[in-house]
């Protein structure tokens, strides 16, 4: 991996940054949209990023707008029916200090320098820029190799990252589902050792990245892991409660690994998110309801799924899910 063609690159995207080099300015893919090009995917969105002040940006193009404190400008594309070209954000190369509320930075400084921009992200494969004008990937923390390896590695020291944004934790869980790779010793070690930090994370941001797990190729793999890393417990506690849970006779699996394997068969069907998450939580009642029938001399779970209804509305509510 040491380049990308220029066809791989949508002419919309070309036009903005040619047209902030045309005027002196640096401009780079960044992120997403470099990692998915260089793994042969279509990026689900075309982030730039660039030297150019926020009010340079504007000046460039002939609509934009700009409603945040981090730099964004969204460069508007009115007469495009791709939902990911429509608006494109161009944000210049900043500097982040300061997370008092373990997810967004308190302060923002523009830089003049790409990798001031990129040593503040949270993967290394999410850590590559790209300069279409001049073909040069910048690679400071050794992003393509990671992607090589199939490895998910913090930028920098794991606990500085995972302690500035708690969200990176579900985000490492995430892309491991998505991508099918491993995430790095030492990411999982200080996983598990602030995963708690997730209760300072709004519902809402943790439900979207849940969905996003549930939703990817693999979704067994990302609750298995979010297991393993201690974090069910505070994105599907009603899912711990099948953790080693043996069912009856008609059933070869634990509660939880047959949860897990209902909704990894969704999955693998391709069905929508709907319905994956109703097998994830058809037996979820099953713990709660558990009895020995004496007559059959075997577990019993009457009412299960009345039980598992209300579970599952009650979780969809404290995850703030659309009504």
């Amino acid at each position: 991996m040491s380049t990308i063609s220029t066809e791989k690159i949508p002419p919309e995207i070309l036009s903005i940054t040619e047209t902030l080099n045309k005027a002196t300015y640096e401009a780079y893919l960044v992120g997403g949209c470099v990692r998915d090009v260089l793994l042969g995917k279509a990026p689900k969105d075309w982030d730039i990023t660039t030297n150019a002040t926020p009010d340079a940006i504007q000046a460039l193009f002939p609509k934009t707008f700009y409603e945040n404190t981090y730099g964004t400008v969204g460069v508007v594309h009115e007469d495009i029916e791709d939902p990911r070209l429509k608006v494109v954000e161009v944000t210049p190369y900043r500097l982040e200090a300061g997370y008092s509320d373990k997810r967004h930075p308190d302060s923002v400084q523009f830089s003049e320098h790409i990798e001031d921009d990129l040593k503040r992200r949270d993967f290394t494969i999410n850590a590559i820029a790209y300069d279409p004008t001049q073909s040069i990937l910048v690679d400071p923390h050794n992003g393509q190799k990671d992607l090589q390896n199939k490895l998910i590695q913090a930028v920098g020291n794991p606990l500085k990252r995972f302690d500035e944004d708690a969200l990176r934790i579900m985000r490492a869980v995430r892309f491991a589902a998505e991508l099918g790779f491993l995430i790095a010793e030492d990411a999982q070690e200080t996983i598990k050792a602030i995963g708690h930090n997730l209760r300072d994370i709004a519902q809402e941001r943790i439900r979207d990245e849940l969905v996003k797990i549930i939703n990817s190729p693999n979704p067994r793999t990302g609750l298995l892991l979010m297991h393993e890393l201690g974090l069910l417990q505070y994105v599907l506690p009603e899912l711990t409660e099948g953790i080693g849970m043996e069912q009856n006779q008609a059933h070869s699996f634990t509660v939880f690994e047959h949860l897990t394997k209902s909704v990894q068969g969704a999955a693998d069907k391709g069905y929508p998110f709907e319905v994956r998450f109703a097998a994830l939580m058809h037996d979820i009642g099953k713990p709660r309801t558990k009895a020995f029938d004496t007559k059959k001399k075997d577990w019993s779970f009457h009412g299960h799924e009345v039980v598992g209804a209300k579970m599952t509305k009650k979780r969809m509510r404290e995850l703030n899910f659309p009504r």
